[in-house]
């Protein structure tokens, strides 16, 4: 069946694919992915694997894979998810194709437009789900000048030092362990985007713990007590 349509803003048209079966989105989806993160490529059979469950596949998580078109052609993509127990959303990836990165929704960038419709997913996940308001959103950013132009868009960096887990290319019969041994981290930024009607007067060293902890631990899977784990919330000052 076709994707949900999520909204559309004249045409500007975001689709939520997870679940759906709508083969060709899902294709055009990943096909941007490959194109937009070449670093990234070998997560493709994950994803698309992926595409065949429904949003809440995993307990405790509301995951989201989004294609954004314009003029019903490919443009955007975004994965999040919404992360219960920590009252928070995770964005992972989000690229737009450079041919229409000069769109513009709502007054703002294509780019901009989604990240904040993705916070007004995760605001309606936790409100659907009877949860607490959520934080906000969660961002892993690379390089600097990406997170500059983020803060420029009303994202906080976060005072920490993170890494991204790079998990290596799928082997069958390679235990877990195995993996997380080859697994090499990358320095990254963390942003936050604040949900507006949740006043957070300062970000605690708990809360950005908890940020650290929805994506190391509940999303990547690195034991708790992994010692990169440890070492990121060791540089956490705020």
């Amino acid at each position: 069946m076709p994707a949900r349509l999520v909204k559309q803003v004249e045409n500007v048209a975001i689709y939520d694919l997870l679940g759906s079966g709508d083969t060709d989105r899902i294709e055009k989806m990943l096909g941007l992915y490959e194109k937009l993160f070449p670093q990234y490529q070998h997560y493709v059979p994950r994803m698309r694997r992926r595409t065949q469950f429904g949003n809440e596949h995993r307990e405790g998580h509301i995951v989201h894979y989004w294609l954004t078109e314009v003029d019903g052609q490919p443009a955007g993509i975004r994965t999040f998810r919404y992360v219960r127990e920590r009252h928070c959303g995770l964005a992972h990836s989000l690229a737009v194709d450079p041919s229409f990165r000069d769109v513009m929704v709502s007054g703002h960038r294509l780019s901009v437009y989604i990240i904040y419709e993705c916070l007004t997913q995760v605001i309606c996940d936790a409100q659907e789900k009877g949860d607490p308001p959520v934080f906000g959103i969660v961002n892993e950013v690379e390089p600097h000048r990406l997170m500059e132009h983020y803060m420029r868009n009303g994202l906080v960096q976060l005072p920490l030092k993170y890494v991204e887990p790079i998990f290596p290319p799928e082997a069958a019969g390679r235990s877990r362990l195995e993996e997380l041994a080859i697994t090499r981290f990358s320095p990254m930024h963390i942003g936050f985007l604040p949900n507006p009607d949740v006043k957070v007067e300062k970000y605690t060293r708990e809360m950005i713990s908890d940020f650290v902890m929805a994506f190391l631990v509940d999303h990547y899977g690195l034991p708790e007590q992994h010692s990169t784990v440890l070492e990121v919330l060791e540089t956490i000052n705020p």
